[in-house]
């Protein structure tokens, strides 16, 4: 090939051109990374009154005594841009709290059945696009307080997921079932352990695995997550859930996030996270979470906020209903 020389004026056009391109890629950053799908808040109570008193106003056990209430409190969420909610659902073997259902016979009543039913209608026709469903077995029937393996209790828990999961099935929303919240296991949890790891054969042999996250993780991720081979083999969930709120001594949004990104790289897992858990409305958590999400570049299906602020005036939760969420929308969430 003949080569042609390259004159001064040439030159001096090129280097115009290549500071032009620098200029406008300087213009147009990389686009913030944001959360898959349209996320929401977890929706447990109708009420909570000034002296923090909540346990008689569950969305489920108690929905019969406020349908309207409950359609109205959806239609706040989903005029403030929510489209998921995750649903805890709570139940012991003993009597009636409000919010704690009776599963002394082997499952909840028909009658929570029916408001169950009737509260998965009314999200739907609000226009949710998904929920989940977290089961918090409360005292006696919480594995975690286990001495020893207990059958009758992990059989009574067990139909408890049947019953309430034929439910969603018929309800016609897309769902994920979380199997244990907060349940995945950390050191010296021997019978956590074998709860979840039997849990998990019993849940895979019968219903596969596409349609649940397993057990989710609280904060302390990063200790639990080498366990959770001995949890689920050779057939992990699809999605993993992480919960996440920054704490004094235990690091904020974005370093749970990063500290559980290394750890589960070191065994492998790769798969997109769900942040099931984190304050309510929380600018901060906001912006942790998203700048983890670029540097671990670790993908976030989507978010359901907790009712609960970083400066709360009451245990566990203080907002109902928990309709504003600007702070994870304006960041992707």
């Amino acid at each position: 090939m003949r080569r042609v020389p390259v004159t001064r004026w040439a030159a001096r056009q090129v280097l115009a051109l290549l500071a032009a391109v620098v200029c406008l890629a300087g213009m147009h950053p990389a686009a913030a990374p944001r959360a898959e799908l349209r996320g929401g808040s977890n929706y447990f109570t109708y009420r909570v009154d000034e002296d923090c008193t909540r346990e008689p106003y569950g969305v489920v056990n108690s929905y019969d005594r406020a349908p309207d209430l409950v359609r109205d409190q959806l239609e706040q969420m989903a005029r403030g841009g929510q489209k998921r909610l995750r649903i805890p659902l709570f139940h012991h073997r003993g009597p009636d709290s409000g919010t704690v259902m009776d599963s002394t016979n082997g499952g909840i009543s028909r009658a929570h059945l029916r408001n169950l039913r009737s509260l998965l209608q009314d999200v739907k026709a609000t226009g949710f696009e998904a929920v989940e469903i977290a089961f918090f077995p409360m005292d006696a029937n919480d594995p975690r307080e286990w001495q020893a393996f207990d059958r009758g209790l992990y059989q009574e828990n067990l139909a408890v997921i049947r019953q309430v999961r034929a439910e969603v099935v018929r309800s016609g929303i897309p769902y994920v079932l979380d199997l244990l919240n907060e349940g995945a296991p950390a050191d010296d949890e021997d019978v956590l352990l074998q709860y979840d790891r039997t849990l998990w054969r019993d849940y895979r042999r019968e219903f596969g695995t596409s349609d649940t996250v397993g057990f989710s993780m609280m904060v302390w991720i990063a200790g639990r997550v080498p366990h959770l081979p001995e949890v689920y083999g050779d057939q992990p969930p699809e999605v993993l859930e992480v919960h996440l709120y920054g704490q004094p001594g235990n690091g904020d949004e974005y370093r749970q996030f990063m500290d559980a990104d290394a750890a589960l790289d070191a065994i492998g897992y790769r798969q997109p996270l769900i942040v099931g858990e984190v304050y309510y409305d929380d600018a901060e958590a906001a912006d942790g979470i998203r700048r983890a999400m670029a540097d671990a570049d670790r993908r976030v299906r989507h978010l359901t906020q907790w009712p609960w602020p970083r400066e709360s005036r009451c245990p566990a939760a203080d907002v109902a209903p928990p309709a504003a969420y600007g702070a994870y929308a304006a960041a992707g969430f």
